[in-house]
């Protein structure tokens, strides 16, 4: 088999696309693309060697190290695609907020892949005032000449979302203030699609005006028209990612130590990195993943 054609058989094995195997190469995917047909005219030789060095660390990794499932669907996830539903199709806003690691993120990047006109982006200390967050809408929708003027922004964003039934997901939502909150209401409310914000219980006092609801806040309160706290994963979430990574529900002891490491808050977070870890360990000597190697991930793992 030549290099072409098992490097086209991993892309299908693994669900990959051209394009993004050409950019971890360092090539464009037309140059691959090209190659693939026998017909690029470029450097043969370096494109074979890069891709080759591609191929090689992606059996690698294929051999040695395990990976998380690509989702897995809680519960709690479930119940964060019903508010993305509700937003989406009714043209709200609404917040979803409480502990980190609990899988909000998570979820709503799922929601962002599985569904047409849903975007995401994520607020950070460097991407919080009016100009950067319209920005970043901006770029997620695609438009990459965005002026950077507020105003001209917010304009083209309110023609770009207005009829599109869609959802805009912002995401570590606590790093906003009022002043952009509010700016993301009036442009919901002009565009009538949907807006979710998501972060910790800052994002939701913010939204309410700390713990009065003052009047400078009541518009934006007014406008809440979905709240989801989520402090901790149920046993169910736990029950659903042990699932995934073949662990047996049945085994009482087992299921009793992830239900103690997976129900702090943000800890789900912290039962995948351990499961990874296990995992690993388990491969390397051929054997399932055991309570054990989970503890003894732990303890690695602080």
């Amino acid at each position: 088999m030549t290099l072409t054609d098992q490097v086209k058989q991993l892309i299908e094995e693994k669900g990959l696309t051209q394009t993004q195997v050409a950019k971890e190469c360092g090539f464009s995917s037309g140059a691959l693309s090209s190659f693939f047909k026998g017909s690029y005219k470029g450097d043969n030789e370096k494109l074979e060697a890069s891709l080759q060095s591609w191929y090689d660390a992606q059996t690698k990794q294929t051999a040695t190290f395990v990976s998380a499932p690509d989702f897995v669907e809680t519960p709690t996830a479930t119940k964060i695609f019903a508010d993305c539903d509700f937003l989406k199709m009714f043209g709200k806003m609404g917040v979803v907020y409480g502990a980190s690691g609990v899988g909000k993120t998570q979820a709503a990047r799922q929601y962002t892949k599985a569904n047409n006109n849903v975007w995401m982006i994520t607020a950070r200390p460097s991407i919080c005032t009016i100009n950067e967050v319209l920005y970043e809408m901006a770029l997620e929708l695609g438009i990459s000449d965005a002026p950077k003027r507020a105003g001209k922004l917010s304009r083209i964003l309110k023609s770009k979302l207005s009829g599109t039934k869609g959802l805009m997901i912002i995401d570590e939502a606590d790093h906003l203030p009022l002043k952009v909150l509010e700016e993301l209401r009036i442009l919901q409310e002009d565009s009538e699609v949907g807006f979710m914000l998501i972060g910790n219980d800052k994002v939701y006092t913010q939204m309410q005006g700390g713990f009065n609801q003052r009047h400078q806040f009541a518009r934006l309160w007014s406008r809440n028209a979905k709240r989801q706290s989520v402090q901790q994963n149920s046993k169910k979430d736990i029950d659903a990612v042990a699932q995934a990574w073949g662990l047996e529900l049945s085994d009482t002891k087992l299921m009793n130590a992830l239900y103690s490491i997976g129900q702090g808050a943000g800890s789900l977070r912290a039962l995948t990195n351990y499961l990874q870890l296990a995992g690993l360990t388990a491969k390397a000597r051929n054997e399932p993943i055991t309570l054990p190697l989970i503890l003894s991930a732990q303890k690695q793992m602080g």
